[in-house]
């Protein structure tokens, strides 16, 4: 993957047939938190790609991640935005041992994930540039 720099939304696929807990990095909870594998994938906010990009590899392994940037959005408004696309994906996000939901979604494709972060990206009428990566 060439680098992409600056702040925006992302998406993360992965490669792994077992399931590797979203805390693997740190063995004191990895037991306790949920697992995912390639049919699942993420959305998230990152004030920069790279060093996102960079975390998932010391969780899941560098040869297992699939870091995707969709869009760029201001370090200032991604919060605001990555919550209108988490509403728009409220019934695919997978819920931990506590009941909350997170932002590990599952029941539907990245390519899909993509589409309705573009389609909310346009309706918020948030600044933003599409980057153009192929899931």
């Amino acid at each position: 993957m060439s680098s992409v720099s600056g702040s925006g939304l992302y998406i993360v696929t992965l490669n792994n047939e077992t399931p590797i807990s979203v805390n693997a990095h740190d063995k004191r909870i990895a037991d306790k938190c949920i697992k995912v594998a390639k049919q699942n994938c993420k959305l998230g906010k990152a004030n920069n790609f790279e060093s996102r990009r960079k975390d998932y590899f010391k969780t899941f392994g560098e040869k297992n991640v699939n870091f995707i940037p969709v869009a760029r959005v201001k370090a200032d408004e991604l919060p605001i935005i990555e919550q209108l696309v988490l509403q728009n994906l409220d019934e695919y996000r997978m819920k931990g041992r506590t009941g909350r939901k997170n932002e590990w979604l599952e029941n539907i494709s990245s390519e899909s994930v993509k589409e309705i972060v573009v389609e909310t990206l346009t309706s918020s009428g948030v600044n933003h540039m599409p980057l153009k990566n192929r899931l």
